[in-house]
């Protein structure tokens, strides 16, 4: 039962959206990272970004609930202090050290702004904007809303201080606007990741600036 770790909260989001924090006990891990959760008695397990800084009390996942989900729907149902299955910390989706004189964009399209949520929360004095495509604006993180948060909604109208109407890929003129030795961070579905990263490239950023991860 090693790998088992008590539920601390389950905070509610929007509709489909919620965060689940677990006990922090022996788990380590680096802003960008993932693990696999699963349930009791139950074989399939499904890979969540970390949303919560590398020193925060709980370990923390974005989560987006599918419909009929095996893990997600569950997860979100559990009680607390019930156990879940952690497995990992996986994947490379990170710098070794993040430089405060760079600038940092972080583009993401839904939960893929876990891993960035983890980053700025470890790394609260970096130079970082976040462009963040959602569904609904219901879907926007409202602890994020600031200056550095730009919120892209597809299949709404709204308005507000920096919220676009469309798709990300519809405002690559945005991304003109920064030095061409800025760190780009592309996450989540990957028709968004694909047509940004050959957007940079077609804008003459270097594509050792500019890392990605796809989520499926």
């Amino acid at each position: 039962m090693n790998n088992f770790y008590r539920v601390i909260e389950i905070q509610n989001l929007s509709i489909g959206n919620y965060i689940i924090k677990v006990e922090k006990r022996n788990l380590k891990f680096t802003a960008g990272q993932f693990f696999s959760l699963g349930l009791e008695n139950n074989p399939i397990n499904r890979e969540y970004s970390v949303c919560s800084g590398e020193n925060d009390l709980t370990v923390d996942f974005l989560i987006r609930e599918i419909n009929k989900g095996i893990i997600s729907s569950n997860l979100r149902n559990i009680k607390i202090n019930d156990k879940i299955k952690v497995l990992g910390p996986f994947g490379n989706f990170y710098l070794k050290k993040f430089d405060e004189k760079k600038q940092y964009i972080f583009i993401a399209t839904g939960t893929g702004i876990a891993p960035f949520m983890s980053i700025i929360k470890t790394y609260p004095n970096i130079n970082y904007k976040i462009f963040h495509g959602v569904r609904l604006f219901e879907d926007t993180i409202k602890e994020l809303i600031d200056k550095n948060y730009f919120t892209f909604v597809s299949r709404e109208k709204c308005m507000g201080h920096n919220i676009y109407e469309g798709r990300i890929t519809e405002y690559i003129s945005l991304l003109n606007r920064f030095n061409k030795d800025t760190y780009f961070f592309l996450c989540g579905n990957s028709i968004m990741v694909s047509e940004v990263y050959d957007l940079l490239l077609k804008n003459n950023y270097s594509a050792i600036n500019i890392f990605t991860e796809i989520f499926f």
